[in-house]
């Protein structure tokens, strides 16, 4: 050892003299007999000083673990004494939780406004899909080199960077509303407006719309805009995501003992349920507002073409990020607690001898960065990593049931129960929170205290996989009747491609639908689907389907009066239609005797009660739960599996891994599979739009019977997993017992010295 050099926090030989000599008092055995016991001790004690100050000098330490700076707190001039006070796992624990939390209200905010955002701007299902994938691509292609990247260098910071790049694009995604304002297709139904009642009422002034080419290019832009920005603010939270489950996980991982880190994540995880609770609660908040703040809608949030308030939340959540990554900056490079468990491994291993202790630093995440020196290297041991390769194609098999179903779902209560968008979030909002708070929190606690060994684990998360496909077998068979819309059919019936009316043959029409077109033949209708609800029994199409020939304002919401058409209607019949405007039918007008008294309609549906709801809400409360349950043993697989120094690509490779197949593909496919179901489309000088109405029973077993096959192949690799569980050591058990073979002896020593008369 060069001259000056000193193994660190080691006492000397004669320090160790001294504390293992110190007679005591009060009927302490005579020295030789302390001697006899002890000083095997202490001639063991002076050789592994003695071995590691041979082999690790203070040079040597910086080397592998840093500086000592590196574990201080702060930024510039913002240091101090109570600023690293903080510097703890404790405070990590609470930051990182909060990163988790916000940046789960993005994504689920996401989602919950998704419908709104289709509606509002005319995409259908597989474009806002394709959407959602931009945060896939960005770790698609950045996974990789920044994991690597990221991981040899300063980890928080890294981290804040992500936020920040996370509330720019927040604010992006509100950017559509302030260029465009609320549109053409929601300001007829402003409360001030005086066309929309008499373009939906019979003998309405209706016609086709004359300057398409106008409109429809206002459209497009608007369309462009809004995927353009909504996928720039998807790939920037898809930076900020890759950051927190790389760097940030690893950052958590080596804060703590292993045998500390199931509790750690449980924690974490649980506030990170928070996220989409809060992301549903606030667009369940921001939805029942009108899109346009200052204008008051004729309509109630329960009607299909109500649009709600979907930017504001962007911009709230964008401001909370903002905040968040000023908190990273200040984290240390290393906290350090973390420092110190290493250097005490490094003082085990140095006992060994030199050899040894090089091998042990090779497994070592590096203190300075080396560039990309060794990652081809790291890719090898990944890709021939049996383990690594089988829990990252399990969970492919699970995100991608995931991300399907949860993109597509909200959408699906509004039509399957017929909710508002907000209510819709407000029940899944509820669903979510304490099922998965007891999934993560119960798991976490129940592997820290008993320590599961991995082939427990694994048939554990094989029981979930198998209850997960169970449970979306189940919700493919609930269902409700659902009331009829009276008029729908014969618009799909003249509706062409080329956006051209037609009169069906009337022959082909049964007697219900020839008694509607007689009511109705003069009225000239519209063909925009604005629902209303006859004498609360009945659903029409329009209010000029009904036959209804006057309107008025009550307490801000029209009420269409004189409504003649449903007296003529057989009430028993499956479908009800009508025919087209402008269109002549040549049919003899209903007998006046065989007309009832005029009605009156409101907008939007009847009230619609469906027990099953119910039913179907447990359900979706145990599958939130048995998802959650299984996320605290697959980290932690997934982190044990590998090579320390390997973690933060294995990570990054891992989340590149699901880009590719789960993330980016899952909403393309669900999207293109469901809009397969739709009957209605919103149509635009003969473009196609957003989805009005959906064939319900084909989107139930879509949305419901793609996750249980997936959950299927879940279940295949944990079995197949089973087969190779020996080689996964969760607790660092050998690492473990080795810290604790200096203190075993004395120990042993100790008890001898007990058991002596």
């Amino acid at each position: 050892m060069a001259h000056g050099e000193k193994e660190i926090g080691k006492p000397s030989a004669t320090e160790l003299h001294d504390r293992l000599t110190v007679s005591t008092s009060g009927g302490a055995p005579a020295i030789s007999t302390i001697c006899d016991v002890r000083l095997p001790q202490l001639d063991e004690d002076v050789q592994l000083v003695e071995a590691q100050e041979e082999v690790l000098t203070v040079q040597m330490v910086e080397d592998i673990l840093g500086p000592d700076e590196d574990t201080m707190c702060g930024a510039g001039l913002v240091r101090g004494e109570a600023l690293q006070k903080l510097a703890s796992p404790a405070t990590y624990l609470v930051i990182s939780s909060v990163v988790a939390l916000v940046q789960g209200m993005f994504y689920t905010y996401a989602n919950a406004t998704l419908s709104t955002v289709e509606k509002r701007f005319r995409l259908p299902s597989k474009i806002s899909g394709l959407v959602t994938t931009g945060n896939d691509v960005i770790q698609l292609v950045l996974a990789v080199h920044m994991s690597f990247l990221a991981g040899q260098g300063h980890r928080p910071r890294w981290l804040a960077l992500s936020m920040l790049c996370a509330a720019v694009g927040c604010f992006l995604a509100a950017t559509p509303h302030i260029i465009f304002g609320a549109g053409d297709l929601v300001l007829v139904h402003d409360s001030n407006s005086t066309n929309h009642p008499s373009r939906e009422m019979c003998r309405g002034s209706a016609s086709l719309n004359s300057s398409c080419d106008s409109n429809t290019a206002a459209i497009s832009a608007e369309q462009y805009t809004v995927v353009t920005l909504h996928l720039l603010a998807q790939m920037m939270a898809g930076f900020a995501s890759l950051m927190y489950y790389t760097v940030g996980y690893t950052y958590l991982d080596e804060a703590v003992s292993k045998k500390k880190v199931p509790i750690f994540l449980s924690v974490s995880g649980s506030v990170r349920i928070l996220g989409p609770v809060c992301g549903y609660s606030l667009a369940s908040w921001a939805l029942s507002y009108w899109v346009s703040p200052s204008h008051t809608p004729a309509l109630n949030p329960r009607h299909p073409r109500w649009t709600g308030a979907w930017w504001i939340g962007y911009l709230l959540i964008g401001s909370s990020l903002l905040v968040i990554s000023s908190s990273l900056v200040l984290l240390p490079r290393m906290l350090p607690g973390a420092r110190s468990r290493k250097l005490g491994e490094l003082r085990i291993v140095a006992t060994r001898g030199k050899e040894a202790l090089d091998a042990f630093t090779k497994t070592l995440r590096p203190a300075y960065s080396r560039g990309r020196e060794g990652m081809w290297r790291s890719l090898r041991r990944l890709l021939t990593n049996k383990v690594f390769i089988l829990i990252t194609l399990n969970q492919v098999f699970f995100w991608f049931a995931f991300f399907g179903y949860i993109t597509f779902k909200p959408k699906f209560l509004e039509h399957q129960f017929k909710m508002s968008a907000a209510k819709a979030n407000q029940y899944i909002a509820g669903a979510a929170l304490a099922a998965t708070l007891v999934g993560w929190l119960a798991t976490g606690a129940t592997i820290s205290v008993f320590r599961p060994r991995a082939k427990t684990l694994l048939v554990f998360m094989a029981l979930l996989s198998l209850i997960d496909c169970l449970l979306h077998i189940c919700m493919v068979n609930i269902s409700c009747d659902h009331d009829i819309i009276r008029g729908m059919d014969l618009v799909l019936e003249t509706r062409t491609e080329d956006h051209q009316l037609q009169m069906p043959s009337v022959n082909k029409l049964e007697y219900h639908n020839v008694s509607l077109l007689a009511c109705s033949s003069e009225c000239q209708c519209s063909l925009k689907f604005s629902p209303v609800c006859v004498d609360g029994t009945t659903n029409f199409y329009n209010a000029c389907y009904a036959g209804c020939t006057s309107a008025a304002k009550a307490n801000g919401t029209i009420v269409y009066e004189n409504c003649t058409c449903p007296g003529d209607v057989d009430y028993t019949s499956i479908m009800s239609t009508r025919a087209p405007f402008g269109v002549s039918t040549g049919l003899p007008d209903m007998p006046t005797e065989a007309r009832k008294a005029p009605a009156i309609a409101v907008d939007g549906y009847c009230s619609h009660e469906c027990p099953t709801f119910y039913m179907y809400l447990a359900l979706t409360v145990l599958t939130k739960m048995t998802n959650a349950a299984s996320r605290v043993p697959v980290n932690i697989i997934l982190f044990r599996c590998v090579e320390e120094r390997d973690k933060d690509l294995g990570l990054g490779v891992f989340n590149a891994a699901l880009a590719l197949f789960a993330s980016i593909p899952a909403p393309i496919i669900f999207g293109w599979a469901i809009d397969y179901s739709c009957r209605l489309w919103e149509q635009t000088c003969g473009k196609k739009g957003f989805c009005w109405l959906y064939d319900l029973d084909t989107y139930r077993h879509i949305l419901h019977g793609i996750p249980a096959g997936l959950m299927a192949g879940c279940l295949l690799t944990e079995l197949i997993l089973l087969s190779v569980h020996k080689s996964i050591h969760l607790y660092g058990e050998g690492d473990e017992d080795s810290c604790s073979d200096s203190t075993r002896t004395t120990d042993t020593g100790k008890n001898k010295l007990s058991k002596r008369p």
